[in-house]
C-alpha cells in the first residue's frame, strides 16, 4: 500500500489550521518556516518522537488489523529530514521501521518522488538491509536507451541489478519500473515527446499523438514490448503500472491531476490481450528461471558475459553504439528445483540498423531456443520453450536482430 506520512493535507485557510495539527502544536508537528513562523508547506517533522510514534502506530494498525503486507513510502527522502529540515544519516523513524518487531516483517519500500513539487530527490537512503527502493535510475536509463540516446554502460548496469546503488543489499532491493502512477504512462511514452516533456525521456516514434500511420503504430507496439522485456529480464523486482496493460493514457500529460479512472473495458481490446499475455509469459519465465531472476544476491562475475554483436568487447566508449548482448550462465543451486535449466542469451538493438548477432557456442548436448523477439508480430514475438514449433537455432551461429528490438535465447 502506498502511504504518504511526510506532509498533511490541510488547506491554506485559517479554518483548516484549527482542525489540523497546526491548531494543536505547529512547531512540534511541522518543519517550521523560520520566515513565517508556521509550517506553511505542511511538511511534518517525521523524526520528532511524537510524530514518529503516530506514524508507527498507524502502520502497525494497517498490518495487524487489515493484514497489509507491505508499504511504499512516497516522498521518503523527507522521512530522513531532521527537525530543522536537514538530512540525517540515521533518521530515527526510518531506523525504527527497519527494526520494529511488526513492521520489519513486512515489505518496506522507499520512493523518493515528492507529490508536493512533482520532483524526485535522490539521496543515499539509509536501509539497514531492510529498506528496498524504487529505482528511478532504472527508469531513466532504460527510457534513454530505448529511444536511442543512452549509453551501453548504463543499460548494462541496470540489467545486472544496479550494483552502483544496491551493492550493499543485493538486486532484490531494487524495485525496477519504466512507468509509474506519476509522469507519462507506458503507452504515452511512445506517443508524445514535445519539448515540454523533455524530462520524461519519451519518444513519439515518428508522429506526435494519435496516428493512422501503420509504420509508426507498429514501432510503438514494438517499443512497448521492449520496455516490458527489459523490465522482466533485469535483475531486481519488476514493478508494473496499473492500467498500462490495457493502454491507459493521460493524453500526454505527466500531471497527476490529469489522471482519470481506468476504463477496465479496455482489457477486451486486441492491444490488451497481447500485452497481458506477454506480461504473463515474462512473469512465468522469471519463475522458471528463479535461479537467475529471483536470487537475493548478485550473479557471480564469471556468470555474466557482455558482448558486442560479433562477441567482441562492447563498445563502451562509443556513444553511437546501440547494441548490447549478455550471456547469463546458469549455476546449479540445490535449494532451487528450477536451477541449471540452461544458459540465457539476451540482445538489445536500439539503433535504426539491422544487426547480425553471433550466438555463443552452446554447451554440449544443448541448442539455442528463441523465446522472445520483440520485432515479431503477435503472437510470434514470444514462444513457450515446450512448444514444438519454437525456432531452434541448432547448427546456426548467427541471428538477424531488427532495429529497435530485443531477443532472448
Amino acid at each position: 500500500m502506498e502511504v504518504v506520512f511526510t506532509h498533511s493535507a490541510e488547506g491554506g485557510d485559517a479554518d483548516s489550521h484549527v482542525i489540523s495539527f497546526r491548531g494543536i502544536d505547529s512547531s512540534s508537528y511541522y518543519i517550521v518556516d523560520k520566515n513565517v513562523g508556521s509550517g506553511t508547506n505542511s511538511l511534518l517533522k517525521c523524526n520528532n518522537p511524537i510524530v514518529q510514534q503516530l506514524i508507527i502506530d498507524s502502520l502497525r494498525h494497517w498490518v495487524v488489523e487489515f493484514h497489509v503486507d507491505g508499504f511504499c513510502f512516497i516522498n521518503s527522502s523527507s522521512m530522513a529530514r531532521g527537525q530543522n529540515g536537514d538530512h540525517l544519516s540515521r533518521p530515527p523513524l526510518v531506523e525504527a521501521i527497519a527494526f520494529d518487531p511488526v513492521l520489519s516483517r513486512t515489505k518496506i519500500v522507499a520512493d523518493c518522488w515528492s507529490p508536493l513539487d512533482m520532483s524526485y530527490m535522490e539521496i543515499q537512503f539509509p536501509h539497514w538491509k531492510a529498506w528496498a527502493e524504487m529505482n528511478m535510475r532504472f527508469c531513466s536509463d532504460v527510457r534513454n536507451f530505448l529511444r536511442g540516446e543512452g549509453l551501453l554502460s548504463d543499460l548494462a548496469t541496470r540489467l545486472c541489478g544496479s550494483g552502483d546503488l544496491f551493492s550493499s543489499r543485493g538486486p532484490a532491493f531494487s524495485f525496477n519500473f519504466v512507468a509509474k502512477n506519476f509522469g507519462l504512462p507506458l503507452v504515452d511514452l511512445v506517443k508524445f515527446s514535445t519539448a515540454e516533456l523533455a524530462s520524461e525521456l519519451s519518444w513519439n516514434c515518428g508522429d506526435e499523438g494519435p496516428t493512422n500511420n501503420n509504420t509508426v503504430h507498429e514501432t510503438r507496439l514494438k517499443q512497448i514490448r521492449n520496455f516490458l522485456f527489459v523490465l522482466f529480464v533485469s535483475l531486481g523486482v519488476p514493478v508494473l503500472n496499473m492500467g498500462d496493460e490495457c493502454g491507459y493514457s493521460t493524453g500526454g500529460s505527466p500531471l497527476y491531476d490529469d489522471r482519470k479512472p481506468i476504463n477496465w473495458d479496455s482489457l477486451g481490446t486486441g492491444f490488451s490481450k497481447q500485452i497481458t499475455k506477454f506480461i504473463a509469459y515474462l512473469g512465468s519465465l522469471r519463475i522458471r528461471r528463479g535461479d537467475i531472476f529471483q536470487s537475493m544476491h548478485f550473479l557471480k562475475v564469471e556468470n555474466i558475459v557482455l558482448f558486442g554483436n560479433n562477441q567482441s568487447e562492447p563498445k563502451w566508449d562509443d556513444p553511437t553504439c546501440k547494441f548490447l548482448a549478455l550471456a547469463l550462465k546458469s549455476e546449479k543451486n540445490f535449494d532451487m528445483l528450477n536451477s541449471n535449466c540452461g544458459d540465457l542469451f539476451i540482445c538489445f538493438n536500439s539503433s535504426n540498423n539491422l544487426e547480425t548477432v553471433v550466438l555463443p557456442e552452446p554447451t554440449e548436448g544443448n541448442v539455442w531456443l528463441r523465446l522472445v523477439d520483440t520485432s515479431l508480430a503477435f503472437p510470434g514475438f514470444f514462444s513457450n520453450s515446450y512448444d514444438p514449433n519454437v525456432q531452434k537455432a541448432e547448427g546456426s551461429s548467427s541471428y538477424e536482430l531488427k532495429p529497435q528490438s530485443g531477443v532472448l535465447f
